[in-house]
Parts: structure tokens; sequence; C-alpha cells
């Protein structure tokens, strides 16, 4: 059966998206372009929140949030205002009986993902899934699925290079503040945090990591303002079973991206360049082409690759395949709010949300110290008191 566009907003009516900054603006051609509705809107003010949704033909634009989690036409909230607002967010959604998706990190804090750690428990019929869309894309699922089949042995080491232009635009705002969860850890670092485990099958015991500001003023962000925010970061981490990975970010690559993902087992290694994929055996002495990225963008979704460095083409693509999942899960039930599963199956929860910001949090906490630090998930407060599970 071909389901049409209009069989498709019975199952879900609408969409709210929480923001308005350059990504939001991807995203909402993204859904746009496969026929899903955006209804309503946020904005920080009401001034920017009006202009989007002219540019975008959204009905109903306002810049508090609970008018958006409240419409009766939204039956998800696509959540990508800056991070410090995820958590209270994405948990009053689930509450209110929305489905959710959050962008990347969680929050500032480990508080912020136990609070939408707890909320998607208390809701599990509902959609509560995070925006790391690498976990779609051909190179990643082939790569996580030969390694669960020990096709390169028992793997000890992952290392992970990205190069990339500064993430700043022309206006001071959250992403030049640390304090606000603007810098590469945060943005680029949740993703491949979040992607190591997902191919390796194991989280990280304890990390020990650098960030670096380098640049702290620029022509257009300078006098009183200066950019507290990293635009370099390095880490290690030490798995449950061993295994170790280095990751570099690189933030002085001006108008360019390279991303290398790259796993070693005792029998072999594999290597994903941006969304291709190369592996080598033990015995031989030269990496082979093993899936090309072949993924075509369609010309409806082209016109909203306007280039940001926060989201390259890989993360692009990544969403596209995340969008398309999400759409099909819709399209699978006949009832309104119901959806299926399976299409989301690799998706990313508010569970991997919480050990990622845990993961962040021990990163930024060795930065000071200058140690190893281990990694400890918040699994509740009660009474004002912390319990820890490591």
């Amino acid at each position: 059966m071909v389901l049409l566009a209009e069989d498709f907003h019975t199952m879900l009516e609408g969409v709210g998206v929480v923001g308005t900054g350059a990504m939001t603006s991807i995203l909402i051609s993204t859904l746009q372009a496969v026929g899903i509705k955006v209804v309503a809107l946020w904005g920080p003010t009401d001034q920017e929140a009006k202009e989007l949704a002219r540019q975008y033909r959204i009905p109903f634009h306002t810049s508090k949030v609970d008018e958006v989690l409240l419409h009766q036409e939204v039956d998800l909230v696509w959540v990508t205002c800056p991070p410090h607002l995820h958590g209270e967010v994405a948990s009053k959604a689930l509450g209110i009986g929305k489905h959710v998706l959050c962008e990347r990190p969680a929050g500032l804090k480990q508080a912020d993902a136990v609070k939408m750690v707890t909320a998607a428990r208390y809701y599990p019929s509902l959609v509560s899934i995070m925006t790391h869309g690498l976990r779609f894309l051909p190179a990643f699922v082939r790569t996580k699925r030969m390694i669960q089949e020990g096709e390169i042995g028992e793997v000890f080491l992952c290392d992970v290079k990205l190069s990339c232009g500064s993430l700043l635009t022309d206006k001071f705002n959250w992403m030049c503040d640390e304090n606000m969860g603007g810098g590469l850890l945060n943005i680029l670092g949740s993703h491949i945090i979040d992607i190591v485990s997902f191919l390796v099958g194991q989280k990280a015991s304890k990390v020990r990591g650098m960030l670096k500001t380098f640049i702290k003023q620029n022509d257009r962000i300078n006098g009183i303002r200066h950019i507290t925010s990293d635009d370099f970061c390095t880490f290690q981490m030490e798995l449950f079973r061993g295994a170790c990975a280095t990751i570099t970010l690189n933030g002085h690559f001006p108008g360019q991206f390279k991303q290398e993902i790259m796993v070693i087992g005792s029998e072999g290694r594999l290597l994903i360049k941006d969304a291709d994929l190369y592996g080598q055996t033990s015995s031989q002495t030269r990496e082979t082409l093993l899936m090309a990225d072949i993924q075509h963008v369609p010309e409806r979704q082209k016109y909203s690759m306007a280039p940001t460095p926060e989201l390259p083409l890989p993360y692009y693509k990544g969403l596209l395949k995340l969008t398309d999942a999400l759409k099909e899960s819709f399209e699978r039930k006949k009832e309104r709010l119901n959806w299926d599963g399976e299409p989301v199956a690799f998706a990313a929860t508010f569970e991997d949300a919480l050990y990622v910001q845990t993961v962040l949090d021990a990163i930024r906490k060795s930065d000071i110290s200058g140690n190893w630090e281990s990694v400890e998930t918040l699994s509740e407060e009660r009474n004002g008191r912390s319990f820890f599970l490591s």
C-alpha cells in the first residue's frame, strides 16, 4: 500500500519545533520535504519566531514554550533550542503526552539528562530519542554488524580524528559560551562519544581530556565579548571490556570537514572516512573499499543543505535517514500518535544521552584536574542526595 502525505498526517498530526538557529532551518526544510507538517514554532523572541515562521509558512509561532507543547495539532516536539533548555523542554513535552526528538547534547550537566530519562521511563509509549543520525548511515550499520560478527577479532582500539571550520556565527550567542553549551566537545564530540559506543558495544569507564580555546576574539566578536567555548579538544577513554579510544576534534580547518573513525581488532581494522567504509585484515598490506557512500540527496531536500559547520554532510545525511525512519515508524500504524519501534531501533535513547552527558562531564572534570576521571552515571536523586552507578 502506498501512503500519501495526507495519510501520514492522520497518523502524526504535526510537529512543533522549539528553536530558531541554523540547525532549526535545516530541520524544518528536511521535515517539510518529506511531507511532515511543522505546525508550531518557538523562538526566544516573538520577532525571531515570526520571521522563521513566515519563511517556512508555519501557521503558529510564539516565544512561550508551553504554547507549542500544548498546541492541539502538535503530536511530536523536536527540541533544537540551546542545550541549557533541552532537559526542561523534553521532559515537560513527554509529561504533556508528546513524542520527543532532542538535539545533542542532553543538557549542560547530568541532572538535565536524568530529568529526561525519568520522563522517558514514565512514558514508555512515547518516542524519546536523540538526533544522533550517524547510527543510521549504511557504513556505520555495516561496521557495527562486522564487529558483532567478529570479522576483525577482539576490538582493542578506536581512533577518531575530526577536523572542521569554526562553529561560530557572526554574532555572539550560546555557541561562544562554554557555560551555555557551546564548543566542539558538546556539538560534535557528543556525536563521537555516542557512535563509538554504538559501534564497539562498549562504554567508557574512565576518561582523560584536554579542552582549549585558542581563538578568544575575532573581527566579529571582540571588545567586552570573549569566546570561552572550546575550538580544540582531545580525550582518551578506557572502555569497560579493555578497549581504548582516542579522539581529537580540531576546529581550525576553515571551509572543510574531514572525519576518520578507525576501529582496530586482533584480526583486522575498519576505517570510516566521512561515510565511506574501508577494511583491512591482519594479513593484508592495504586497505580495501568495502562500501562507498552513494546516498542520493533528493532534489526536494537539496535546498535545505545550506552550509553549516555544526551539521557537516555525513551528519546531514544521517539526519535524513533518521527522519525517514521516524516517518516510517508512524506510517506503519493507522491510529494517531501510535508508532512502530522497529524502523528507529538504531536510534539513540535518552538513556544513551545520559551516558554521553556523563562522559562529557568527566572530560571537563579531567581538563581541570589533569587526571583520569571515572565515568559515574547519576541514576537518581532523592531527598537532595545523589546516587551513582559506575
